[in-house]
């Protein structure tokens, strides 16, 4: 009856086992399996505790009382949990992916790996277990492993629609462009309306197709049985042929339907985060940095690459990248990950960034040694490697305590042009503020001034780099780049376009090419719709040498 989907004949039969024999262990197991698929999580683990007092080593019933403490989001009890089980039994093929998910779910791939390669050898014709695999590979960013992974995963089920669209993603990111497109088509010929193959599609730079699939796309995104969030995707897509066509108005109208249906999912205000620069300014001090000038790790491996999205930090370690003594990391939550773990290094328990002012020398270097040890995992010979994570512009107070000796370079754009980038770019709802113009503006005033704070008490320790200045003076820029990073001229340098390796960020065409000046004042084509954004970034414009003239129309 449970497999049936008939519920509440499956629990009035257990019940009726339980009042013959309350110390039935199956029954009660069985019993919390159905509230689980039910959602009564509480009596799920309630039932599934009482099991476990009588058969302390079943490892299904641990296993699933796990997942109960999985979707109650009780994260590390359910590792806990799953760990047990696989001591019981290491090849527990639910523990083994439920655990890998769990540790997807808290951004730990590096941890989940070695549970879906062990899934794969027990499983080896299991499609879904390839799939798995690969994206956690495409996740830390080995992305020819990712393709192997997924080439599998379609072999064993080529109808799969969704497995080729991932691996056309896979083989975008390494710059076969080509082969990914040969991937969309595949899957729209067998489903001429998947919207996910036609998202992809239409986002191909410069890529030519039957004029029918921007319809088709058109119609599907209309339809009412599109959940939500691929039918944005699709209106974004949209939104991006047409801009790479100069149809600056359709462009517009699209991305401002994707923009409008995420922010509709997930509101977002500029407040949060001005709260929080508030935090970072009143504990990052003079006195604070004077204070733990050398109590951090000396190492220089590391060269941190920060700024707002879509301000040219790809770019830059594209550059860097091409250095036969830099291996690129792309984008790592590492610094974020030690922001969370301060509150437990915190003698006064506080949390970050509080909890930092208690931290001596120990705490500093435990949490620089955590970094190190996940920097290692990317390289053990690289003299140097590049961390470019944007939004670590927000932590560059924590990294220059924990890295005195550590590159810091911050990307800037003209503002407008950041912002209209970020606008047309699909963050789908993780980055809530760019779906919204108004907010997007007061969230890059509040960029803008918790950067002033950092370079104001950090005199020396953070290079600009300012993208138009790339585009106008490339040679002078990139060396100007290394000698701050202490690197010595390479030519390779500045044909990164040539540079192998994977880009997984939205800019993986356009580092691709050769340094072009399209983008440059791009935000020109949309003044008329850009009005909002304009007049909330009115006040750093007039400051900016950046700024392009008032152009007329805005008052």
């Amino acid at each position: 009856m449970q497999r049936q989907g008939d519920f509440n004949g499956a629990i009035s039969i257990y019940r009726s086992l339980l009042a013959h024999d309350p110390g039935n262990a199956d029954a009660l197991h069985y019993l919390g399996l159905v509230m689980l698929q039910t959602g009564r999580l509480e009596e799920a683990e309630k039932l599934m505790k009482q099991s476990l007092q009588i058969n302390p080593h079943d490892a299904n019933t641990l296993c699933d009382l796990a997942t109960v403490k999985l979707k109650n989001n009780k994260v590390e009890n359910a590792l806990s949990l799953y760990g047990k089980v696989l001591d019981l039994n290491p090849n527990h093929l639910d523990a083994l992916n439920n655990m890998g998910k769990a540790f997807i779910k808290i951004n730990k791939p590096l941890d989940a790996l070695p549970l879906f390669e062990r899934l794969t050898k027990i499983r080896p014709n299991a499609s879904k277990a390839h799939f798995d695999l690969a994206n956690t590979r495409y996740k830390l960013g080995d992305l020819s492993t990712a393709v192997e992974s997924y080439r599998k995963a379609v072999d064993l089920a080529p109808e799969n629609g969704k497995t080729r669209v991932q691996l056309g993603e896979a083989l975008e990111s390494m710059g076969k462009f080509k082969q990914a497109k040969m991937q969309y088509l595949s899957v729209l010929r067998r489903e001429p309306e998947s919207p996910y193959a036609l998202a992809r599609l239409l986002q191909l730079k410069h890529s030519d197709f039957d004029p029918v699939v921007v319809e088709r796309a058109q119609k599907v995104a209309t339809g009412n049985h599109l959940k939500s969030g691929i039918r944005a995707q699709l209106n974004f897509s949209l939104a991006q042929y047409y801009d790479s066509h100069c149809l600056y108005e359709e462009a517009f109208k699209f991305a401002k339907k994707a923009k409008d249906e995420w922010y509709a999912n997930r509101p977002a205000t500029s407040t949060e985060f001005s709260q929080s620069t508030d935090r970072l300014v009143d504990i990052f001090t003079w006195d604070y940095f004077a204070s733990r000038s050398n109590l951090g790790n000396p190492s220089n491996i590391p060269i941190f690459i920060v700024g707002m999205p879509r301000s040219g930090t790809t770019l830059t370690e594209q550059i860097l990248a091409s250095h036969s003594q830099v291996a690129p990391a792309g984008e790592l939550s590492m610094m974020l990950d030690l922001g969370r773990q301060v509150q437990e290094l915190s003698t006064t328990h506080q949390a970050y960034p509080e909890g930092l002012r208690d931290f001596g020398k120990s705490e500093l270097l435990t949490l620089a040694d955590r970094y190190l040890s996940r920097l290692e995992k990317i390289s053990q010979s690289a003299p140097r490697i590049t961390d470019k994570l944007p939004f670590n512009f927000i932590h560059i107070g924590l990294i220059a305590v924990l890295f005195p000796n550590a590159k810091i370079v911050h990307c800037h754009r003209n503002p407008m042009d950041t912002c209209l980038s970020c606008y047309f770019t699909s963050f789908n709802e993780q980055i809530q503020f760019a779906n919204d113009l108004t907010v997007m503006g007061r969230y890059y005033l509040e960029y803008q001034r918790l950067m002033k704070h950092w370079q104001k008490l950090l005199p020396g320790r953070i290079h600009n780099v300012r993208y138009e200045s790339i585009v106008e003076n490339t040679e002078t820029e990139v060396q100007n780049l290394l000698n701050f990073c202490g690197l010595e001229w390479e030519d390779a340098c500045l044909s990164f376009y040539e540079t192998g390796g994977g880009v997984k960020t939205p800019s993986r065409w356009q580092v691709r090419q050769p340094i072009y000046s399209n983008s440059v004042n791009r935000w020109l084509h949309y003044e008329k719709q850009l009005h909002s954004l304009y007049e909330v970034l009115s006040p750093l414009l007039r400051e900016s040498e950046q700024a392009h003239t008032r152009p007329a129309g805005f008052h």
